[in-house]
């Protein structure tokens, strides 16, 4: 028999036995007594364990460059207590296609039977990181077969979001405090800032509102008033005053100091100022931007132009429709 080891850590594993015995447990109210195996435990040393490798059971894939996958740790470490192990996984299996195409060609079919789940299964979990802007579905239609859709396209994103603060606080205890040592160790590289909630506006809001509508008869709705809109709208920018320019290259300036660098992309990115008789009017691209500003960031945009015109003037915020009619 070994002698037992003086280190410090004791590893063993459990062992099945010919022996049994007889346990009782309670099932729909009903006690039921049954048999069950007896376990025994075989002790190593820390230099055992350290020592056994799995290396040579098996023959081993020959390591090639460009056969890896590599994912953030934040996704596994934070981002999977929200999404769900297999939400994760598939992100991860559509992230690792990814490397020169953020939308890889690959039928969800192939991608179920891949995985060994279910084409529903595969749905249900593109849905939910389609809700946290990790993918967006697209739906091809075939051009030869009017109505025939041809296969769905998903669109990965590369880049990893960091959690909101109301996300963080639903990870558990242990998990909300490594999430926060680590975005304090970041901060010692980067600015980082958390958002305090997810968007109300998702991609899938967005996406939609870029699109048009196509009737049966295959006419489109909007197209000549969309081009109208784009052209009217360089119009109303290449016309603007040196003023105008000013005033909104340091509200914007100043916001970009208060939000996330992706929170200024998604709502000032393509807006601008316009001084119409007197009167400041932000334009947005759409109304769902416009009304995300207007309740979101309305008086940091007030005080930001009192403080650097000097005027208090009369602000609204308008979608390029309005100002044209």
């Amino acid at each position: 028999m070994k002698q037992q080891s003086s280190e410090n850590v004791t590893f063993f594993r459990y062992v099945a036995t010919a022996e049994k015995v007889s346990r009782t447990r309670n099932r729909d109210e009903q006690q039921i007594t049954d048999l069950v195996t007896v376990n025994k435990k075989i002790y190593y040393s820390a230099s055992e364990v350290a020592a056994f490798s799995l290396e040579g059971f098996g023959q081993s894939l020959v390591a090639r460059s460009g056969n890896k996958t590599i994912i953030e740790n934040y996704v596994l470490d934070y981002w999977q207590p929200i999404l769900g192990f297999q939400a994760t996984m598939v992100y991860i299996n559509y992230h690792r296609m990814c490397i020169n195409n953020d939308m890889p060609f690959r039928s969800i079919d192939n991608m179920a039977e891949m995985m060994g789940i279910s084409r529903q299964t595969l749905k249900k979990y593109l849905e939910i990181l389609e809700s946290y802007a990790f993918v967006m579905r697209f739906w091809a239609e075939s051009k030869k077969k009017a109505g025939m859709n041809d296969a769905t396209r998903v669109k990965v994103r590369a880049s990893i979001p960091l959690l909101s603060e109301d996300l963080v606080a639903k990870l558990p205890d242990s998990i909300r405090e490594s999430h926060n040592a680590f975005i304090l160790n970041l901060n010692e590289s980067y600015d980082i800032e958390l958002s305090e909630n997810i968007p109300e506006i998702s991609p899938v809001t967005v996406i939609e509102n870029q699109g048009f509508e196509r009737k049966p008869s295959t006419t489109i709705i909007g197209t000549g008033i969309k081009e109208h809109l784009e052209r009217k709208s360089e119009e109303a920018k290449s016309t603007r005053t040196v003023e105008e320019i000013r005033l909104w290259e340091e509200v914007c300036s100043y916001i970009k100091t208060k939000i996330a660098h992706q929170s200024f992309q998604t709502w000032f990115g393509q807006s601008y100022l316009l001084i119409r008789d007197g009167k400041i009017i932000i334009v947005t691209s759409h109304d769902m931007v416009r009304d995300w500003i207007a309740r979101s960031y309305m008086q940091l945009i007030e005080h930001t132009i009192e403080e650097n015109s000097g005027l208090i003037r009369p602000i609204t915020i308008k979608t390029i429709e309005q100002v044209i009619f």
